[in-house]
């Protein structure tokens, strides 16, 4: 993780994470990449943009067997803004 103050009211985060197989489950090993933008025009108002998963377009996390009835689940890429007010 980094972590970066750009002058007084930017900063930009930067997440990288590697996941290992998970062989009985089939689930691939995968790396991703997870980023936030933010501003503070003042002490009480944040603008974000954050980005998720970022290297691939989506990656499984779950996935079913015959122990469990675990829906498989496959993580996408996601962009979204975020408006944090707080007093």
């Amino acid at each position: 993780m980094s972590s970066f103050d750009i002058g007084c009211d930017i900063e930009f985060d930067v997440i990288a994470r590697y996941v290992d197989s998970i062989r009985s489950l089939n689930i691939p090993s995968y790396l991703t990449l997870d980023s936030r933008l933010a501003w503070s025009p003042s002490s009480h108002v944040e603008l974000s943009l954050v980005g998720q998963n970022l290297l691939d377009s989506g990656h499984p996390e779950y996935s079913s067997s015959i122990f469990s009835a675990e829906i498989p689940t496959e993580v996408r890429r996601g962009v979204y803004g975020m408006l944090r007010l707080w007093y």
